[in-house]
């Protein structure tokens, strides 16, 4: 993976060179390190996460194709929505492109991330995010919540072991009046949900831009399927796309969905053309 990474091209000595060095700082130090990423923003890189490693492993761009896309896409004074947004990975990266006048509103259920998420905005002094402790459906309440690493997620009659409480909201509720450019989606099951909980939002084709992670075996455990999802956007004005950076442009996303491809962008088709005007205009 760090050979074929799009982001090592031409850096590959660099990046097994980094990658061995944070393998020995986790275990010969192991204490918490801030790593500089995105230029000039700081992330507090833990031993026990497999965030920081995404970092020093793939040319600070672990998700090549969708940060590629925020960098061209995202203007200063813009909205972004991060849910399920674990440490700040992607918070910190939108927050640094849409400037002290824009707005972020990350949302995270896990108690320990949402300190970690804090902590990384707090050394940033990014006064534009506001964090949210809290997971995102299509209703309001406290739901048990499943906590396993990066796959955390509300608990399913499935799931064994231990389970804590979480506040559960809906979008649409929480979000301030204003526009979003775009919002992100990696909730572990429940896109499908946070969509409806975000009904007042879409029927305004806000945001123009959905990043969205539909993975069929996650979203069943809630009932739905990746092809509901695409059925019920379609159905809202979306449509379903992939991004290529080569070509700076939108290619249809297949049906159905390829494992381990970029995450899809559900694109308001009535402002497809401004979407596609602000990626023109960034190359």
């Amino acid at each position: 993976m760090v050979w074929e990474h799009p982001a090592n091209r031409g850096r590959r000595t660099r990046a097994f060179a980094a990658m061995a060095g944070w393998q020995a700082w986790k275990r010969l130090v192991g204490r918490p390190v801030n790593l500089a990423v995105y230029g000039d923003m700081l992330f507090r890189a833990y031993p026990d996460s497999r965030q920081p490693g995404r970092f020093v492993y793939f040319g600070g761009l672990p998700d090549y194709e969708e940060m590629t896309f925020m960098q061209r896409y995202l203007r200063p004074g813009d909205g972004f929505v991060d849910g399920g947004a674990n440490e700040g990975m992607f918070t910190l990266l939108a927050a640094k492109l849409v400037g002290p006048g824009g707005a972020v509103h990350s949302f995270e259920a896990v108690p320990a991330f949402a300190q970690r998420l804090r902590d990384n905005v707090g050394v940033n002094a990014l006064d534009c995010v506001t964090v949210h402790e809290m997971a995102i459906g299509a209703e309001q309440g406290t739901v048990p919540f499943v906590v396993r690493g990066e796959g955390s997620r509300i608990r399913t009659d499935a799931d064994g072991g231990s389970t804590l409480r979480v506040r559960l909201g809906r979008l649409d509720d929480t979000l301030p009046e204003r526009p979003f450019a775009m919002g992100k989606l990696d909730v572990e099951g429940t896109e499908h949900l946070a969509l409806r909980g975000a009904g007042r939002l879409v029927a305004q084709g806000e945001p123009a831009v959905w990043m969205l992670e539909l993975v069929d075996k996650f979203l069943r455990r809630f009932g739905s399927t990746v092809r509901d999802v695409r059925e019920w956007l379609g159905d809202h004005g979306y449509d379903v796309l992939l991004y290529d950076p080569h070509r700076n442009g939108f290619v249809s996303a297949p049906d159905p969905l390829r494992p381990g491809q970029p995450d899809v962008l559900a694109v308001c088709r009535q402002r497809r053309r401004e979407v596609e005007a602000r990626l023109a205009d960034a190359v």
